[in-house]
């Protein structure tokens, strides 16, 4: 009974403040978009610099959510959605990439209350920084010494692809979905 109790609470609560309803339908949204723009990402969107890599735009669905809503949803679609992504894709890159999505989305929500595009885009170097750091620490990639310059070239451009698509994504929705009141 507590549980019927404390869910029609929560949709109570969802019908008389329009702020928590955007909150819930934006950061639900944006967990869901990661794992099918994952999806597609893999199959059409290749890195030109490093062969056999993707230009992986679904990283900035966390970002976004963190921006909009604050460091929590920021977390959550991170967390959320490339949780689901692994489950779907059964890919270990993905599954070890949760813990750094999470973080990058909080650190996204944290830096949205500033409300500065470029400054939220830049919380897209920590994902692709805490990700090579996993991947390389767990063994799952190994960059031999004459590939290094072309992996940080393919890091630098999939970063400023991310950026540029964050910053203008942001410009075009920041009147329809920033929060003031961030969770």
């Amino acid at each position: 009974m507590a549980l019927m109790d404390c869910w029609t609470g929560f949709v109570d609560t969802l019908k008389k403040d329009p702020v928590k309803r955007k909150q819930v339908f934006g950061v639900t949204a944006f967990t869901l978009i990661y794992p099918a723009m994952q999806v597609l990402v893999i199959q059409y969107i290749p890195n030109p610099m490093v062969p056999g890599a993707i230009i992986a735009l679904n990283m900035i669905m966390p970002v976004l959510a963190g921006f909009f809503f604050g460091p929590w949803c920021g977390a959550i679609a991170g967390g959320a959605g490339t949780g689901i992504a692994a489950l779907l894709t059964g890919s270990i890159y993905t599954a070890l990439a949760i813990v750094p999505h999470t973080i990058m989305g909080a650190v996204a929500g944290w830096t949205g209350k500033y409300r500065s595009e470029f400054l939220t885009a830049s919380t897209i170097l920590i994902g692709h920084f805490l990700n090579m750091l996993l991947y390389i620490r767990t063994g799952v990639i190994t960059i031999p010494t004459e590939k290094i310059g072309v992996t940080l070239l393919g890091l630098a451009t999939e970063s400023m692809i991310d950026i540029i698509a964050i910053v203008l994504l942001i410009l075009l929705l920041k009147r329809h979905l920033y929060c003031k009141e961030r969770w």
